[in-house]
C-alpha cells in the first residue's frame, strides 16, 4: 500500500528517499528535506534585507552627490561674484592709472611762488617737468611755446610749464632766451639755451 503524497507530507516520519526525490523534483525540498523551506524563506528574507540596504546606500550616495553638486554650484556662483568684483576693481584701477597718466597734456603757465611746487617738488619718480623761460613779444619764445604745446598734447605723462624768465631766475640774461629746462628727481638734468641747438627758428 502506497501512502498518498498529502499523507506523506503530513507525516514526515514516513519520509523516504522516493518521497524526497519527488519533492526535489518539484523544487520543494533540498538535501535536508523540509528544512529546505525554512532555509529558503530565510535566504529570501536576507536577500530582501540586502536589497533594502543597497537601496539605502544608493540613496545616501545620491543625496551626497546632490549635496556636492549644490556646494559646487554655490562655489561657482561665489567665484563668479569674486571674478566680477575683481574685474570691476581692475577696471577702476586702470581708469585711475589712465587719469594719472593723462593728468597733463597741456602747457601750463606758472609763477615764481609756484615754481618750487610745480617744478622742483613735482619732478619726482618717473615724472619729468619741462620749463620754458620766456618773454612776451619775442617771436622765438612764441615758436617754442607752440612747439611745447604740441609736445604736451603728445606726451601727457610729462609736465610742460612756462614762466616769465625774470620771475624764474633773478638777473637772468634775456639773450639766453628762449631757455628750456628739464627737471627730473627734483633737479635740472638738461638745459637748452636759445633756439640754436634746435636748429634756430627755421
Amino acid at each position: 500500500h502506497r501512502m498518498s503524497l498529502h499523507t506523506r507530507a503530513q507525516n514526515p516520519e514516513y519520509d523516504t528517499t522516493e518521497w524526497a526525490e519527488v519533492q526535489k523534483k518539484y523544487g520543494n525540498w533540498g538535501e535536508t528535506g523540509p528544512d529546505f523551506l525554512a532555509a529558503k524563506i530565510a535566504e529570501e528574507e536576507e536577500e530582501r534585507e540586502e536589497q533594502a540596504q543597497r537601496k539605502e546606500e544608493e540613496d545616501d550616495i545620491e543625496w551626497e552627490r546632490k549635496a556636492v553638486e549644490d556646494d559646487l554650484d554655490d562655489v561657482d556662483e561665489e567665484e563668479e561674484k569674486l571674478m566680477m568684483q575683481y574685474r570691476e576693481m581692475r577696471l577702476e584701477e586702470l581708469k585711475a592709472e589712465s587719469k594719472a597718466t593723462h593728468k597733463f597734456g597741456y602747457l601750463k603757465s606758472i609763477t615764481a611762488d609756484s615754481f618750487r611746487t610745480e617744478v622742483t617738488d613735482a619732478a619726482d619718480g618717473d615724472l619729468c617737468v619741462v620749463v620754458h623761460l620766456f618773454k612776451d613779444g619775442r617771436e622765438d619764445c612764441a615758436v617754442v611755446d607752440r612747439l611745447l604745446e604740441r609736445m604736451a598734447a603728445l606726451n601727457p605723462q610729462t609736465k610742460f610749464t612756462r614762466i616769465l624768465f625774470s620771475n624764474a631766475i633773478p638777473d637772468y640774461p634775456e639773450s639766453n632766451l628762449p631757455t628750456i629746462l628739464v627737471y627730473k628727481e627734483h633737479d635740472p638734468v638738461l638745459t637748452i639755451v636759445t633756439t640754436a641747438p634746435l636748429g634756430g627758428l627755421e
